[in-house]
């Protein structure tokens, strides 16, 4: 029999070419399904992949849905304090003569008060923490929700630099204003004016537990935010004389 060298050698290359074919069909099928398309499980994930050049597990995108790999974001949550941030100064202006003699109210001027060292006895020199904007701030960021107290109290007495002028005691300081809250309902922390401030620590606001959290503050620089109340003076007094007393604030945890 004689063969046809021509045919045998196109039907070998027709034979090899459909080995090469089938190969490839093979391992595409392979490859695709290695890891389904995701995402993974405590049998099978891409955890081992760390670079991007070793790839031993893979999710394949074999149709439009795609493939799915899920990856963990983490944060730790750093505790903070409980911060008093902000403290006021308050001027009163000039009181007349007759308010300081038979008693009386006087409101809030501005919140800038005299720093020159030949009027001032308090600021600058036992009081530096006062702000001129009348900002007055607390910022609870310990996360707990327990609560705080915010007291104030006013220094032994009003004094001035004037040496022929006595200093000036019994008189007390009330403040009114509505906070602004970044967490929760404001109105619990409003200021209570029914609670004069005298020479003893007096509580001026209280966050209950569960308010009180972020930043509460109070803008306090309209005549009826702080009033001084006299009782009536029965030494000689100056005039002219400016007389001031320090004003301490201390916030407190819990309610």
């Amino acid at each position: 029999m004689r063969f046809n060298h021509a045919e045998q050698l196109t039907a070998a290359l027709v034979g090899g070419a459909a080995l090469l074919a089938a190969g490839p069909i093979s391992n595409t099928y392979a490859a695709a399904t290695a890891g389904g398309v995701g995402p993974g499980d405590s049998g099978y994930n891409l955890s081992v992949n760390t670079t991007a050049t070793s790839t031993t597990a893979f999710f394949a995108a074999t149709t439009t849905t795609g493939a799915t790999a899920n990856t963990t974001a983490e944060f730790t949550i750093l505790g903070g304090a409980l911060e008093l941030d902000a403290v006021p100064d308050f001027n009163f202006g000039q009181v007349a003569m007759a308010t300081i003699y038979d008693g009386g109210d006087q409101g809030l001027v501005n919140n800038t008060v005299s720093t020159d060292a030949i009027v001032a006895t308090s600021k600058n020199n036992s009081a530096r923490d006062g702000n001129t904007t009348g900002l007055l701030a607390v910022n609870d960021l310990r996360g707990t929700g327990s609560g705080w107290t915010l007291k104030a109290q006013l220094g032994p007495a009003f004094t001035t630099t004037d040496k022929n002028a006595a200093s000036l005691s019994g008189i007390t300081l009330s403040l009114s204003g509505s906070a602004t809250a970044q967490i929760g309902n404001a109105d619990v922390v409003d200021l209570l004016p029914q609670a004069p401030i005298t020479t003893t620590a007096t509580t001026i606001a209280t966050a209950p537990a569960g308010h009180g959290l972020g930043k509460t503050a109070w803008s306090l620089t309209t005549t009826k935010s702080a009033t001084l109340h006299f009782s009536g003076e029965t030494n000689p007094v100056v005039p002219n004389a400016v007389y001031q007393s320090d004003i301490t604030w201390t916030l407190g945890t819990g309610a």
